[in-house]
């Protein structure tokens, strides 16, 4: 077990918000450039620079409410309350989970379901706080981390943010940054890209301790259209680490002359260096810029937007001594005074554990009612349509000490017909023994006719336990959107059949002849991966139904030419080949939707075998709109 003073936790705690403060701070010229920018991270150039307002520094606010709000035993249903209640910016990843979350879609099926941005390192950009809480035992620092991860990311993009919080953790113990990342791979699958690109760093610094060399190395290895990849970021982070050699000036100037998501690697570095050389190893030179109040107005709503640093790292230290005294029981203890023979070293952890649970996927949420464990699989997207039944794999655990018998059944909107095999009225009871699991299958179908499948779809799943009282987990299954895809056609500066005025316009219904329809599960990552034909101009429309005439934004990426019309006026139209990527190549701009139907016809080259589209609508504020026509609109006439 590791003991720490608390006098040397607090003061490790506000070296790492320190260090964070000044790495983004360092990073942000360079952020996004795809170039090796050789002056960049100079404090002498930054002597009036200031952190700029960042979303990872409102997240982590939010995060630091909603764990004084529920207590050691933060769950993900006490982040999604928090997000909901004060989260203010709806860009990216974040307005893709809020507009899920929104529509009761559970973590961690709110950061994959159609997000385009989820394995960007948005949340590895705020895990350093989770390694803050968790001194010394990355163990609880990873299974936070990924917990909050799971909000708004999935893949590479929680892995990054595991490898964050338990590098940050660990060092409150550690120093050397190869002993460290030694430490934070544990607890990444072996196979996963952000261990390979972390262990490649590794490598290639020992051979060339050359930044720019390995830098190249990097990028040809893993290469990306989008400067924000968490692979990639994962991969400068170890660089930096490794180049600056427990020097805070010497690890962020590397990060941000590596440019791409230079504040979020050098604000994620700058963390690390600074939990393991405390406060007073924060460089003299890096002080004219340390700001006495952090700026994140904008992005919350009902909290403090300018809180004092010195608050936030008393905030911090409070909430880290209530994880330890609860998640880190028998591996660290904060003391007022070192034992004799104190270990000063940790201990390589077992992670079998948590590498099972990582391993369980995105498409399982889990809650705990009472002494149960109730996982809902959906083995895919949380998605319904007719033709298109949703099917579930239910399992339900026993935590606690003694047997129990349960039976479960599914309620949702009529005319869904929901069928559980061997959970009839009047079948016999599952019986759970102490400590053990049984799994059943789930059937939702949505018979054309009788169910009205709306954009959004609340079911409910009962669990009754023969000795206690009936436990309910709420669900959220999306309708199918709709498009109609025709083609294809020949040159994309000629207009063809489906430009026709009745067509672009509305007036006539969709799915005739020379239409195919397109069940869309996740538009905003790609639409036409279903789509099949040669290679040419193709035609997709869907309808979009406004409860009252409105300004809108619609979000179009393609990797090639594309032009939108809506309601007949064309709102829309470039023609260049773009990597296909919805993050690197959108395109957003307004349009007019009347009250009712209205019409939306995208023209779409594919001069590639990569077929890529993505589209979303938002409102004026950057709230996804889920108003795109679901199955039900099939019947319209």
């Amino acid at each position: 077990m590791v003991s720490l003073l608390e006098s040397q936790y607090r003061n490790r705690v506000l070296g790492a918000w320190l260090g964070k403060v000044i790495g983004a701070t360092a990073g942000s010229a360079s952020d996004g450039q795809k170039q090796a920018q050789e002056s960049a991270g100079d404090p002498q150039a930054l002597t009036d620079a200031r952190p700029r307002p960042c979303d990872c520094f409102a997240l982590e606010l939010l995060s630091l409410r909603a764990l004084a709000a529920s207590g050691p035993h933060l769950t993900s249903e006490g982040l999604t309350a928090a997000w909901l209640r004060h989260l203010s910016v709806f860009r990216d990843e974040y307005g893709h989970a809020f507009a899920n979350l929104r529509r009761g879609i559970d973590p961690p099926l709110s950061g994959v379901f159609d997000n385009p941005f989820r394995e960007a390192p948005g949340a590895m950009a705020r895990a350093d706080l989770w390694g803050m809480l968790a001194p010394a035992d990355p163990e609880a620092a990873a299974v936070l981390a990924r917990q909050d991860a799971g909000l708004d990311h999935s893949g590479t993009g929680v892995e990054a943010a595991i490898l964050v919080a338990a590098l940050v953790s660990a060092a409150f113990a550690e120093s050397d940054p190869g002993r460290l990342l030694e430490l934070g791979l544990k607890f990444l699958p072996a196979e996963s890209r952000v261990a390979r690109a972390v262990r490649d760093i590794a490598r290639w610094h020992g051979e060339f301790a050359d930044w720019r060399r390995t830098r190249e190395m990097l990028l040809r290895a893993y290469p990306s259209d989008d400067v924000r990849d968490s692979v990639v970021a994962a991969g400068l982070l170890a660089l930096a680490l490794l180049d600056g050699s427990q020097d805070l000036s010497r690890t962020v100037a590397t990060a941000a002359r590596c440019g791409w998501s230079a504040a979020t690697v050098g604000g994620a570095a700058g963390a690390v260096i600074g939990a393991a050389l405390g406060e007073e190893g924060i460089p003299q030179e890096w002080r004219g810029i340390l700001p006495s109040h952090l700026d994140v107005a904008g992005t919350l709503v009902g909290l403090n937007t300018n809180p004092a640093l010195s608050a936030l790292v008393s905030d911090t230290c409070d909430l880290g001594c209530m994880v330890v005294r609860t998640h880190s029981i028998g591996r660290v203890e904060l003391v007022e005074e070192l034992p004799e023979n104190a270990p000063s070293a940790l201990e390589i952890p077992d992670t079998d554990e948590f590498l099972r649970q990582l391993s369980v996927g995105p498409y399982v949420t889990y809650r705990r009612r009472g002494d149960l464990g109730i996982y809902i699989d959906h083995d895919g997207p949380p998605t319904i349509g007719y033709g298109a039944p949703c099917r579930l794999t239910i399992t339900i655990a026993n935590l606690g000490a003694k047997r129990a018998a349960v039976s479960a059944r599914i309620s949702g909107p009529p005319g869904f017909v929901i069928t559980i095999p061997g959970q009839t009225s009047g079948s016999e009871p599952l019986e759970l023994s102490e400590g053990g699991s049984v799994s059943f299958s789930a059937t939702i179908i949505a018979e054309e006719g009788q169910a009205a499948i709306a954009p959004a779809n609340s079911f409910l799943l009962f669990i009754s336990v023969e000795t206690g009282p009936e436990s309910v987990v709420p669900f959220t299954l999306i309708g199918e959107v709709m498009w109609y895809a025709s083609g294809p056609y020949g040159d994309f500066d000629q207009a063809h059949p489906p430009e026709s005025e009745a067509i672009l316009s509305g007036q006539l219904p969709l799915g005739g002849e020379g239409w195919q329809s397109l069940p869309a599960p996740e538009p905003a990552v790609n639409l036409v991966g279903g789509l099949a034909g040669e290679k040419g101009t193709y035609y997709l429309a869907s309808d979009v139904l406004a409860h009252r005439a409105r300004r809108a934004r619609l979000r179009v990426a393609c990797n090639d030419g594309t032009k939108v019309w809506c309601n007949g006026q064309e709102v829309w139209q470039q023609h260049e080949h773009r990597p296909p990527d919805g993050r690197a190549s959108g395109d957003e701009f307004s349009v007019e939707l009347r009250q009712g139907w209205n019409r939306i016809v995208i023209k779409m080259a594919q001069c590639s075998p990569r077929r890529f589209l993505s589209v979303a609508l938002k409102d004026l504020e950057g709230r996804l709109s889920p108003d795109f026509a679901t199955c039900e609109r099939r019947r319209q006439p």
